[in-house]
């Protein structure tokens, strides 16, 4: 009994304290001096109170638009939503300071905070990758704009490791065509890893699946078709002998070249 009734009064503190803080924060929302407005709100940011000093720069920020205060306000806003974790909010509102203030002293730290923020929304390769890409262009802005910042090598690592899971997902999905035999399609989709990743370390593999999707393709193909289509496989397979022929697949790449030489031998003399 004596736990349950402290309990009860922790609880009946609790939310005493917060409806005496809220009370608090709404007396300072209606207060009608904007600078003393603003400076609670830069107080409770700098003690860490982020929601506190977010909760009065929402308010401020239609107020003092075209002041010289609009600056810091719509800095210290986005900074909000950054330190709060709420990414998708701060890659907009930072994004969205420095279109505004281009040439503000925050100018810089905003928009690399844009690309941090949709790179902390990058989730696993298997889902969707508009915020990896988001993040992509971002950082690239970001080094195009200050080539001489502190930043540039940290955005350059980024890159490399954003672009390495848009590579691994791209590659998942051409494996996943060639599991499911829709050759074609994975030929396809393993061209364009080629042409979306030149300087893949993946590039051995790669030519090797296109060589083994296209064989598949010429195999599942109609009789009137599979000349051709094993023609293409054999240039394929050249190419992949020429820059690879020193790789651990390039015996069973000449296997398949075999193979396909055979094939149209026998289908021409039909």
């Amino acid at each position: 009994m004596l736990k349950l009734k402290v309990g009860l009064y922790s609880l009946l503190f609790i939310l005493l304290s917060f409806a005496c803080q809220r009370e608090n924060i709404d007396k300072i929302r209606m207060n009608p001096d904007l600078d003393y407005r603003y400076e609670k709100a830069v107080a409770f940011y700098e003690a860490g109170d982020y929601q506190k000093a977010q909760y009065l720069l929402e308010d401020l920020m239609g107020l003092v638009r075209g002041s010289g205060k609009a600056e810091k306000v719509y800095y210290y806003y986005a900074s909000t939503h950054h330190r709060m974790r709420n990414f998708t909010f701060s890659s907009y509102y930072f994004r969205q300071f420095y279109n505004t203030f281009p040439n503000s002293e925050f100018a810089e730290e905003a928009l690399f905070l844009a690309a941090e923020s949709s790179r902390k929304l990058s989730p696993n390769f298997r889902l969707t990758q508009e915020d990896t890409e988001e993040a992509i262009e971002g950082y690239q802005f970001f080094v195009n704009m200050y080539p001489l910042s502190d930043r540039v090598s940290l955005c350059n690592e980024q890159i490399d490791l954003l672009r390495a899971k848009l590579e691994t997902k791209a590659l998942e999905a051409a494996k996943g065509y060639y599991k499911r035999s829709h050759y074609q399609a994975a030929v396809h989709s393993f061209d364009n890893l080629l042409l979306d990743f030149p300087d893949t370390q993946e590039a051995p593999y790669i030519r090797y699946m296109i060589i083994k999707s296209s064989f598949g393709y010429a195999e599942k193909s109609i009789l009137s078709k599979q000349a051709e289509r094993f023609e293409e496989v054999i240039e394929k397979a050249k190419i992949f002998e020429r820059k690879h022929g020193d790789s651990r697949y390039a015996s069973e790449v000449s296997s398949m070249i075999n193979i396909s030489k055979q094939r149209i031998k026998r289908l021409r003399n039909e």
